[in-house]
């Protein structure tokens, strides 16, 4: 097991949905194995923020025993420094973050939040019922647990 504290970040359109519940579930993954790591999250756009999550998603969460306690911020190019590794939740996103990295190292930190699974999107439910927040959960459940089988099993 990895004895380095990893420093992770997700980031989204809003970072009121898909990114704070990656970073919820995350954090409780990596509590519940008692593993140390920094784990934030971020949109790309300042549309909601200083927001917390969405209703439907905090809901969708606390359902499952996780809190999101987070406020929407802004990705900043001071990122590229600070975090071991950047997921992102679509290709979209992952090009506009890539965008903005200026060197070959920034970039490669750069990836899917899914990429260790089918390296899939994972769908925005902002516009759709409870259901599409539901949907999203059991991705973002899936992707967080592959990011820490990745990093942290033997082997």
């Amino acid at each position: 097991m990895s004895t380095v504290m990893h420093r992770f970040l997700f980031v989204c359109v809003g970072n009121i949905c898909r990114s704070p519940a990656l970073q919820g579930y995350l954090e409780h993954l990596l509590k519940e194995r008692g593993i140390q790591a920094y784990v934030d999250s971020c949109g790309l756009h300042g549309t909601f923020q200083g927001n917390s999550p969405d209703r439907r998603m905090q809901e969708v969460a606390n359902n499952h025993g996780i809190s999101l306690n987070h406020q929407a911020k802004i990705f900043e190019g001071s990122y590229f420094d600070q975090f071991d590794a950047i997921f992102c939740v679509t290709k979209e996103v992952l090009a506009a973050v890539q965008a903005m990295a200026h060197t070959k190292e920034h970039r490669e930190k750069v990836m899917l939040a899914t990429c260790f699974l089918k390296n899939e999107p994972i769908p925005d439910p902002y516009f759709n019922a409870k259901e599409g927040f539901e949907q999203v959960w059991t991705i973002v459940e899936k992707a967080c647990q592959a990011i820490v089988d990745h990093y942290y099993s033997p082997g």
